[in-house]
């Protein structure tokens, strides 16, 4: 059951990332935007591996679980750029 939960959220945030990418090829001042978004996400993420422990306190997870989610979040990161750098 939890794989299921864990695959809808990969699936979800692959589409989301190739909306992203489809909104920044519409006009340039979109591409800005979403480039922002995404260096925001990036800062998020380099930030959540940097204090995983404590995070993982905070959330009430193991540090295993949230270094799984992590991962996830990078591979849902590649499949979305790879999707906008193909179309």
């Amino acid at each position: 059951m939890r794989a299921m939960y864990l695959g809808n959220y990969f699936v979800a945030g692959c589409i989301a990332f190739s909306l992203l990418g489809w909104v920044a090829s519409l006009h340039p001042i979109a591409f800005r935007a979403v480039l922002c978004l995404l260096g925001a996400i990036a800062i998020a993420w380099g930030l959540s591996w940097l204090l995983d422990f404590s995070l993982s306190k905070l959330l009430k997870i193991s540090v295993a679980d949230l270094q799984a989610l992590l991962i996830g979040g990078f591979a849902m990161l590649l499949i979305g750029l790879g999707v906008f750098l193909c179309t």
